[in-house]
């Protein structure tokens, strides 16, 4: 069986702008979700970790998955279906949970 090879010279310069636009944003994402880790070792509040986990989940897993499934479906030609319904589907289904994160990291209580 032979894997599809993809010539990066057949593929659109403003896919390299987005690549480069979505890994700042996870970069981004990367060092806020550590800034609020930190907050959570410093004060070892729960609210803490949920939220750096929910922050998580919204900025740097989010559109690390869709980049994934982006580079796979380019990999193996898969149907447009895997970019208009699975990858946003993903992707926002691990939104939901990280919102959830946060929303219940605010409902949480402080014992200090």
């Amino acid at each position: 069986m032979q894997s599809a090879q993809v010539n990066p010279s057949a593929i659109p310069p403003y896919h390299f702008v987005l690549l480069a636009v979505t890994l700042l944003a996870v970069g981004m994402g990367v060092f806020i979700v550590y800034q609020a880790y930190q907050g959570y070792r410093r004060s070892n509040r729960r609210q803490m970790l949920f939220l750096a986990a929910g922050l998580a989940l919204i900025t740097v897993v989010s559109p690390i998955a869709s980049l994934i499934l982006s580079i796979v479906g380019l990999q193996f030609s898969l149907d447009l279906i895997v970019y208009t319904f699975y990858s946003p589907f993903v992707s926002n289904s691990i939104k939901i949970i990280g919102i959830g994160c946060i929303i219940y990291s605010l409902s949480l209580r402080s014992h200090s």
